[in-house]
C-alpha cells in the first residue's frame, strides 16, 4: 500500500501514461475501421456464439458475420470494443495501486488488456445471444400498445447490451477485488478512505464510474453527441434507467452480505 502519492507516481507513472495512450488508440482505431479491421475480435466472438448455440455466422466483406435466418449481423459496432477500454481502464487503474514494484506494473497492465480481452468476448457473446432469444420471447409485447410504443426493438436492443455490459463490469470488478485478498488491499480501499462520504458498501461506484466515463464521458469531451442530440440524450436516459437500479441492487447485495457477516 502507497503511503504518498509520489511514490505511486514515480513507480506507476509511465505504466498509466502508457496505459492511457493504448486506450486512447485504441479508441481512435475503432473509430477509423470497419469490420475487415476488426477481425481479431469479431471472427472468436462469432466463433463463440457458433460454440454456445449453434447458430453459424457467414462473414461478408465490409458487412460483418451474417446469420439470415435471424436477420442478424455482428458488424463492427457489435465488436464489444468499447466494453474492452471500459474493462481495461477498470483494471488497470482500479488496482494498479495494489502493485509495488514498476516491472509488476507493466506486466499488470498486459494482463489487463488480456483478460478484458477474453472477458469481453465471453460476455460479447451472452449479450449477442441474448438479443437474439429475448425479443422472441417477447413477441406477445404488441399486445401492449402504450408499453410496446415504449419499448421498441432497437430500444430493447440497446436495453440489453446496457444490462449484460454493466452487470459483468459489476462481476468483474468484485471477482478480481476478491482476488486481491481483501478490500483493505485494493484501490477501492484507498479512496474511499480518503472520501468520507463514501462507504465501503458503495465499492459499486469504481465500476460506474468507468462506464459512464467511457460511454457518456468521452462523447460529451469530443461533442459527438452534436451530431444528434436527441438521440445522444435518449441514449443518456436509457444508460441512468439501467445503470441505477442495478447499481441499487449491488449496493443492497452488499449491504446484506456485509451485515451477515458481522453478524
Amino acid at each position: 500500500m502507497y503511503t504518498h502519492r509520489k511514490n505511486f507516481w514515480r513507480t506507476h507513472g509511465f505504466t498509466c501514461l502508457t496505459g492511457l495512450l493504448l486506450l486512447f488508440a485504441l479508441k481512435l482505431y475503432y473509430s477509423r475501421t470497419d469490420c475487415d479491421g476488426l477481425l481479431w475480435i469479431l471472427a472468436p466472438t462469432a466463433w463463440w456464439i457458433h460454440t454456445l448455440s449453434g447458430i453459424s455466422f457467414e462473414y461478408l466483406p465490409h458487412a460483418g458475420y451474417v446469420n439470415h435466418s435471424f436477420r442478424f449481423v455482428i458488424a463492427a459496432s457489435c465488436s464489444g470494443i468499447q466494453f474492452w477500454i471500459v474493462s481495461t481502464a477498470l483494471l488497470l487503474f482500479s488496482f494498479l495501486p495494489r502493485i509495488r514494484g514498476q516491472k509488476e506494473g507493466l506486466g499488470w497492465l498486459g494482463i489487463s488488456f488480456t483478460v478484458s480481452y477474453i472477458f469481453t468476448i465471453l460476455v460479447n457473446g451472452f449479450r449477442i445471444l441474448l438479443s437474439l432469444y429475448l425479443p422472441l420471447y417477447l413477441s406477445d409485447i404488441h399486445k401492449y400498445h402504450h408499453l410496446s410504443r415504449w419499448i421498441t426493438p432497437e430500444r430493447l436492443h440497446t436495453m440489453i447490451g446496457i444490462a449484460v455490459y454493466f452487470g459483468s463490469l459489476l462481476v468483474l470488478f468484485f471477482v478480481i477485488e476478491a482476488m486481491f485478498q481483501g478490500t483493505d488491499h485494493s484501490f477501492s480501499y484507498l479512496l474511499l478512505k480518503q472520501n468520507p462520504l463514501l462507504t465501503t458498501h458503495m465499492r459499486w461506484l469504481l465500476p460506474a464510474f468507468w462506464y459512464f466515463a467511457v460511454v457518456l464521458g468521452l462523447p460529451l469531451l469530443n461533442r459527438a453527441y452534436q451530431h444528434n442530440r436527441q438521440s445522444f440524450t435518449e441514449y443518456a436516459l436509457t444508460i441512468l434507467s439501467v445503470c441505477l437500479p442495478m447499481s441499487l441492487l449491488f449496493w443492497l447485495v452488499s449491504k446484506a452480505f456485509i451485515w451477515k457477516k458481522r453478524s
